[in-house]
This record gives structure tokens, C-alpha cells and sequence, in this order.
């Protein structure tokens, strides 16, 4: 509004000054004409309006020459003219000329200022308008800033204009720039993107996406910055980061209390198994008080159950030290293993249940396997589930047997090992359902449907597959397939699963 009315103001004093212009035209002419009796001089005043007339309205100037040409045969009309006919025709086709030519380059001229307003105009919307932060500085200090830049840090333009860039970055940061800016120098680079955290006015950390490039400005080199506030990313990934460490962590506590209910379902036959021994124990040594006693036996007799004492006590620490592996919670332990051994230890551990339940086990393990990189204790854990299930699926079938077979297959997991078992099976459907959480194909009380969940979890930590297949009366085989090397991102659960 107030340029408009600028704008008008400028417009009436241009008005003005040509009006009076003209008027000392007229006055000149007759003091020239009447008075000196010569039209030579004044004549050349003429063109002062003119000229002006030109570069303030353009063509239009062509209006003032006419009017001025009007004056000059009205004063030969009036019988005041001095000289030719020709010399007044001459003096209009001048004014005329002078006119066109002021107006042709003056509209050029103006044409030009205002298309280079327009585009300042269009520049300025587009920075003041910008999400970005704008600024320039030059040997660090700031020599402009736009308004999302002030905005940003609380501060007014005049606040950051020639104060230093550098006090805006958080303290701890500012080595991180400087480190920055002496790899472009090194590499000659104009360019330089990195993310750092800014302080503002009232002292709030701010993170942002900064890109700084080369740039002249004012006619000096100078260095532009855009600024990009990336507070609420950065926020949103701690907290999302937050959420997989708690995920992670009750994660590993659903797999630590999975194992613990699946040791509390074979306690019976551990406890069978401890048993054995410990019964052995006892009889060789009431045998050898007794041999003591009555000089029964002879020294080597003696030594003899000794030693099968120590062998029984040696063999239920085996089994309680089996026991306290599978139930300490540890962090995940990735490290080269042997597929072969962790399998013939599962296998060992639940040999009591298998021979309670009368199951005939048949191993065949290959030759020669590579080793896979893996957390050992997780994968006896999805090895101990699936041999558990398959000894449950056989508890009401006539047959029992348990076929454990490794080998090495074609393609991204080639470590295979596959387990067999005549139980009641399952359909096709399902089949489709059985690694679902909470799924299962037991009577009510005989599980919790998170075994195989759980297990198809572990197998997607090593990178491997787990397939399960079976047919209803006739049994199931479980595979599990896994890489034979440490391929990127071991250990890291896919988002998408």
C-alpha cells in the first residue's frame, strides 16, 4: 500500500516538472522570438523535456515532441515566427527523432529493470518462502539469513548478520565441521552435506541436515548454506531405537522363559536320568563298605568301584552342566560351529525322554560339512523344540522312530539338516499355520504355541530358512538351512518378517 501510494507522489512531481517545463518553453519562446527576434536558442530547451519525458514514460515522450513541435508553428501562425518554414519542419522531425529513440531505449531499459525486479521478487519469495534455512557467510561470519533460518534458532536477522556461524553449532559438534572442511579443502571439493546440532537463542538443541556449497555473493566468494531441521527425525529414531532394544530385550526373555518351560516339560525324564547314576553311586558304595568291612574283596575290587563311582559322578555333571548351559540367559554369541556337534549334543540331551518314550533315534550326519556362524545355545534351542515336538507326535503311535540326517545342498544356505519322525503329522493348512505365535496342532495344556515361532525367529537371525512339511498319519520333516559363512547383517532380524 504505501509503495502505491510512493508510486502516485513520484507520478504528480514528474507531471509537474514537465508541465513547468513546457511552460519555460513557451516563455522562452516568446522572450526569444519578440524580444531577441531569433528562434535559434531556445529551440534547444526543447529537447531537456523531451529527453525526460523519454526516460520516464518511454514512447510517450513522442506526445511531448508533437506538443513542443505544436508551439513552435503556433508562434509562426501568430506572425511571431523568425527564419524558413523548413528550419521549424526540421526542428519537429528532431524532436520527433529524439523522442523515439529516448522512448524506444528507455522502454527497453525499463523492460529489463523489471523483468530483473521480477526475478528478485520471485528469488526473494522463494527464499523467504523456503522450509529451508538460508544463509550466507563469508570467512565464517553470516552476511545474510532468511526468515525459516531465523525462525529456526528464535533470533532476529540483524541478531546473526556479521556474528560468527561457527557459535551456532553445539559445542561438541564443531570438531566434526571442522574435520569436514578439511577433507573439501584436501579433495578441492565446493560441496559439503553433513548432520550436526545447532544451539538456539533460548539454548534448545536443534539437529539439522546441513549442505554447504561455493558460491559468489555481492561480487565476493562466500559460501551458501542451506538448513534443514531434522529435530523430529532424529527424536523419532532414538525412540525407535529404544523400542527394538526393548523388543530385543523381551525378545531374548520369551526365548530364555520358552527354554526354561521346555526343560520344566522333560524334567520327569532328567530326573530319571540323574537318578541312574546317583542310584549307581550309592550301591558301588555301600559295595565297597561293605568289601571294607568284611575284607570281602581285595584292594583291586575296591579301586575298581572307586573308579565306577567317579565315572557315574562324572556323568551326572555332565547332565547338570547340560542342564545349567541351556538355562543361562546369555547375550548373543556369534561364532564358528560345527552343525554336526551341536545336533549329536541335542540329541545326547534328549536321549532320556527318547528312551522313556521307546523312540529309536537314526543319525546320519555328513561328512565334511563347512562350519555355519551362529549363537550356539539358541540354535540347541531350535533343535532341542523340534526334537521334543516330534517326541510328543510319537507318544500315541505304534512306531516310533526318529530319523537325523545332515548334508550340504546347492544354493545361499547349503548347511542342511533335516529331522524325521512318524508322529501324527499335520495337513497342509495346518502346515501354514505352524510357525504362526500361538499356534499349535497339541491338546490343550501339552504347549504354548511358541516354540516353533520362536524357533523360525533364531533360524532368521543366522540368515537361514526352516521348512516344515507333513502329511497327516504319516509324520513330519523339519529343515533347517543355514549359510555357510558370515554374510552382511548376521544377527539382525529382518524388519519385514
Amino acid at each position: 500500500m504505501n509503495e502505491d501510494i510512493k508510486t502516485r507522489r513520484r507520478e504528480v512531481m514528474r507531471i509537474g516538472v514537465m508541465v513547468l517545463l513546457l511552460v519555460a518553453y513557451g516563455g522562452l519562446g516568446v522572450y526569444f522570438r519578440i524580444v531577441l527576434h531569433t528562434p535559434i536558442v531556445y529551440t534547444h530547451f526543447a529537447y531537456i523535456p523531451i529527453v525526460l519525458a523519454g526516460l520516464w514514460w518511454g514512447q510517450k515522450s513522442i506526445g511531448i515532441a508533437l506538443l513542443l513541435a505544436g508551439m513552435t508553428f503556433g508562434f509562426r501562425l501568430s506572425g511571431t515566427g523568425e527564419g524558413a518554414l523548413w528550419s521549424d519542419a526540421a526542428r519537429t522531425l528532431f524532436f520527433l527523432t529524439v523522442a523515439s529513440c529516448i522512448g524506444f531505449l528507455s522502454e527497453r531499459v525499463m523492460k529489463a529493470q523489471g523483468a530483473v525486479r521480477a526475478s528478485e521478487e520471485k528469488y526473494k519469495l522463494l527464499i523467504d518462502k523456503s522450509l529451508a534455512g538460508i544463509f550466507v557467510h563469508r570467512q565464517g561470519k553470516i552476511v545474510f539469513v532468511n526468515r525459516r533460518f531465523c525462525e529456526m534458532l528464535g533470533y532476529e536477522p540483524h541478531e546473526l548478520l556479521e556474528s560468527s556461524f561457527a557459535r551456532l553449532i553445539h559445542e561438541p559438534d564443531r570438531n566434526r565441521r571442522g574435520e569436514l572442511i578439511s577433507e573439501r579443502k584436501d579433495r578441492a571439493a565446493s560441496d559439503a552435506h553433513y548432520e550436526c546440532r545447532f544451539v538456539s537463542k533460548d539454548g534448545e538443541k536443534i539437529w539439522v541436515d546441513l549442505g554447504s556449497s561455493m558460491t559468489s555473493y555481492e561480487g565476493e566468494p562466500a559460501v551458501l548454506v542451506n538448513v534443514y531441521d531434522i529435530t523430529d527425525r532424529k527424536e523419532a529414531e532414538e525412540k525407535r531405537q529404544e523400542l527394538l532394544e526393548l523388543s530385543r530385550r523381551q525378545e531374548e526373555q520369551l526365548v530364555h522363559a520358552h527354554r526354561l518351560a521346555e526343560l520344566g516339560e522333560m524334567a520327569a525324564s532328567i530326573a530319571h536320568e540323574i537318578n541312574q547314576p546317583l542310584t549307581a553311586v550309592k550301591n558301588f558304595a555301600k559295595n565297597t563298605c561293605y568289601m571294607i568291612e568284611t575284607n570281602a574283596g581285595t584292594p583291586e575290587d575296591i579301586r575298581d568301584n572307586l573308579h565306577r563311582i567317579a565315572d557315574q559322578v562324572d556323568r551326572a555333571s555332565r547332565i547338570i552342566n547340560q542342564i545349567r548351559h541351556l538355562t543361562r540367559k546369555s547375550d548373543r554369541q556369534f561364532t564358528l560351529l560345527d552343525i554336526n556337534s551341536i545336533l549329536r549334543e541335542s540329541v545326547d540331551f534328549m536321549a532320556p525322554q527318547f528312551r522313556l518314550h521307546g523312540i529309536k533315534v537314526a543319525l546320519e550326519l555328513g561328512d565334511n560339512l563347512p562350519l555355519v556362524m551362529g549363537d550356539k545355545i539358541r540354535l540347541e534351542q531350535v533343535f532341542l523344540n523340534i526334537l521334543a515336538n516330534a517326541s510328543q507326535a510319537m507318544a500315541d503311535t505304534p512306531e516310533r522312530r526318529l530319523g537325523i540326517k545332515t548334508y550340504l545342498n546347492t544354493g545361499s544356505r547349503p548347511v542342511v539338516a533335516e529331522i524325521t519322525d512318524t508322529g501324527t503329522g499335520f495337513t497342509s493348512e495346518e502346515g501354514k499355520k505352524i510357525f504362526t505365535p500361538f499356534y499349535t496342532t497339541k491338546q490343550p495344556g501339552d504347549g504354548t504355541g511358541l516354540g516353533l515361532s520362536i524357533s523360525l525367529t533364531i533360524i532368521k537371525e543366522h540368515m537361514g530358512e526352516i521348512e516344515a512339511i507333513g502329511a497327516p498319519g504319516v509324520g513330519s520333516i523339519f529343515k533347517v538351512m543355514l549359510p555357510s559363512r558370515n554374510p552382511v547383517g548376521i544377527g539382525e532380524v529382518e524388519e519385514n518378517d
